[in-house]
């Protein structure tokens, strides 16, 4: 038979696992009570197995744009903003930069300055481990007509769970007179790959690629178009790009935001008629693809009258806990859970376009030099309260 310490030390983190990921703080807390409980947490084996318990990352915060003025030859003058849903985060200098993608732990921004407007300036920032990659400089033959990019985790067999430490990949797609090229960085060899472009010329490739939020399905990357009509295709693996046709049914002035399914399929979320719309992409085999709306949300239901008085469009989704962002002119920012239909008002958030969640576990621990403190983390949680 087991020590009763032993025994005792199982039911202590029994108890720990059933904290919800998303306050990080609570174990923050709990690690200072005792050596004992400090050891527990910080142990190596109970990080994992909060993960396994979980299973899907929470919000820890959220990334929003913020466009000022209208400066360096057309290019928006943008403040990019981590926004804390923990106080357990680092803060990071984001002055004169635009968030492009948060992914597997990494947020993926753009430099903007007066020197590098025809060539994007492009780093990867871990608000966990507070890391920063900075990319080096891509070798453009002029300036693209549009672009987008894109960052994911590519070490083998993870599950994405805990990717802080673990191999990246970089996917930068641009246009350029009818022709759609990519360049990825990978950080396992530090370079940008060499430039493959494709003529979608047949396909009659006139639109141009919006800094949206991209997102990831399988093993393919979807960027949105300007004209919301159709959405380009990339796989990962073999470079290929083509385009998909969305529904006629949602051609709207309203904002389209791609986004993974539950059952991990190609969907969109776009706001009409003070409803929100949820499509998912069928394409089982070559005879059944196609759209369907699966689910319709009536906002009148959840957010103040008044407020639905003003043009609505959905801003922002945390993929795996069912939360979307919608934006109301004059009105500000929502946030709504559509698994409990619990609504808050973002009041951090003031003239912000786009947020993009921030998804991650974070535990505290004590035997890294790169994480946090115990000591400091507390006292950066004492600040918020």
């Amino acid at each position: 038979m087991a020590p009763a310490t032993e025994l005792l030390d199982e039911l202590i983190e029994e108890i720990f696992l059933r904290i919800h990921p998303a306050d990080p703080t609570t174990l923050a807390h709990a690690a200072l009570v005792c050596r004992r409980w400090c050891r527990l947490i910080a142990d190596p084996g109970f990080r994992r197995r909060l993960r396994e318990f979980h299973r899907v990352p929470p919000m820890l915060g959220f990334s929003c744009n913020f466009d000022h003025t209208t400066s360096y030859y057309g290019l928006p003058d943008t403040d990019a903003r981590f926004l804390h849903t923990s106080s357990c985060l680092a803060r990071a200098d984001m002055e004169h930069s635009r968030v492009l993608d948060t992914r597997h732990g990494r947020v993926l921004l753009n430099r903007v300055t007066e020197a590098n407007h025809h060539n994007p300036c492009l780093f990867v920032w871990d608000p966990i481990t507070k890391e920063e990659h900075k990319l080096p400089w891509m070798s453009l033959p002029g300036y693209p007509g549009s672009w987008n990019a894109a960052v994911l985790c590519t070490a083998a067999g993870c599950n994405h769970l805990d990717c802080h430490g673990k191999p990246f990949t970089v996917v930068f797609v641009a246009t350029r007179d009818r022709m759609i090229f990519d360049l990825v960085y990978s950080s396992k060899v530090g370079r940008w790959t060499q430039e493959k472009a494709i003529n979608l010329f047949a396909q009659q490739l006139e639109d141009s690629l919006m800094l949206e939020p991209s997102a990831f399905v399988g093993n393919a990357l979807y960027f949105a178009l300007q004209s919301k009509t159709k959405v380009l295709k990339y796989t990962v693996r073999t470079r290929e790009m083509h385009m998909i046709h969305l529904p006629p049914a949602c051609f709207s002035e309203r904002r389209i935001l791609l986004m993974p399914t539950e059952d991990n399929r190609l969907g969109f979320a776009t706001v009409c008629d003070s409803k929100l719309c949820l499509w998912s992409r069928n394409d089982d085999s070559a005879t059944n693809v196609g759209w369907t709306q699966w689910r319709v949300i009536d906002l009148e239901a959840l957010l103040p009258t008044r407020a639905l008085l003003n043009p609505v469009d959905v801003v922002g989704f945390a993929d795996g806990v069912g939360i979307f962002f919608i934006k109301m002119l004059y009105c500000g920012h929502f946030r709504i859970d559509t698994k409990s239909n619990w609504v808050k008002k973002l009041r951090s958030v003031c003239g912000g376009s786009t947020i993009f969640p921030y998804m991650s576990f974070h535990t505290p621990v004590t035997n890294q030099p790169h994480m946090p403190c115990l000591s400091s983390l507390i006292r950066r949680s004492c600040a918020y309260l």
